[in-house]
């Protein structure tokens, strides 16, 4: 796509292949020079060159990429406030411009539910199948794209139907998920307003929610950035080169409550450099 018939926007200290191939987000695809959005209600495409984003949308719908990357978080600040140790040190150097994404609630709910005991590529090809098989789709630039069905769209399927998108035992907790955030008794708008606690613990009465799913959800959605998502990377890496998780027990609340106080306020941002980081080292369990 030709960047001089885009918009764009200063983008400083961010790098779009960082942060939308480090693992916390399953909205974004690869598509050309850039990545492509379709769960918005309309496709957003964004590339980068150098400190600017370039970006086109399928409609006259006003986007925010400054909110959807968190452009004005400070990252300097973040990363000084992290910084612990030389683990951390090399890990927030080995992507330095990488920043929490905001992606769309449903979105989000969905592709973690479906992480349970799942590689990216499991996770990516049964996001495929939801959008492909029940989503809207939009013609954008010749070609034609799949966005996420709507909750209502998601409740209204059988369970057969569901199961046969290649989600196993994990279209019973869509299904019931999307049926909940379809009636309206969990949204959004009233995460937001609790408390990080109060808004994990909501997120946990949803059917296949468990703690490492709903700290996903607060983080890389509702903007929790002392969310501290724990998994087999994060814990691998806590074990081998921390005490925190030794010294306060074994059960997730324990270890989350001592990586929340050992790295702070944005514990989130420390989880995903870390994270970033174990991952680009070497293949590790899948759940």
């Amino acid at each position: 796509m030709c960047v001089l018939s885009m918009r764009s926007i200063s983008a400083k200290r961010f790098s779009l292949f960082d942060t939308l191939e480090c693992g916390q987000t399953f909205t974004w695809i690869r598509e050309g020079e850039g990545y492509v959005n379709a769960d918005m209600g309309q496709v957003i495409y964004v590339e980068q060159k150098g400190d600017r984003l370039y970006y086109e949308t399928s409609s006259s719908e006003k986007v925010s990429l400054n909110r959807l990357f968190r452009l004005d978080d400070p990252l300097d600040e973040i990363q000084s406030e992290i910084l612990r140790d030389g683990l951390m040190k090399q890990s927030i150097e080995f992507a330095p411009d990488l920043r929490i994404v905001r992606d769309p609630f449903f979105s989000c709910l969905v592709s973690f539910i479906c992480s349970t005991c799942k590689n990216i590529p499991a996770i990516q090809m049964m996001m495929r199948n939801i959008r492909s098989e029940l989503g809207p789709v939009y013609e954008f630039r010749g070609k034609m794209f799949h966005g996420l069905p709507a909750p209502e769209r998601l409740a209204g399927m059988s369970l057969k139907g569901l199961e046969g998108l290649g989600l196993g035992y994990r279209a019973k907790y869509l299904k019931h998920s999307a049926d909940v955030i379809a009636r309206g008794d969990i949204t959004e708008e009233a995460l937001g307003d609790m408390t990080y606690l109060e808004a994990h613990d909501s997120l946990k009465t949803l059917s296949g929610v468990g703690d490492k799913v709903a700290d996903c959800v607060c983080l890389f959605s509702l903007g929790f950035l002392e969310a501290f998502p724990i998994d087999v990377w994060i814990e691998r890496t806590i074990q081998e080169h921390y005490d925190v998780f030794t010294e306060s027990g074994k059960s997730y609340t324990k270890k989350s409550v001592a990586a929340r106080s050992y790295f702070g306020r944005y514990g989130g941002y420390a989880q995903q450099y870390l994270y970033y980081y174990a991952r680009s080292r070497g293949k590790g369990p899948t759940c």
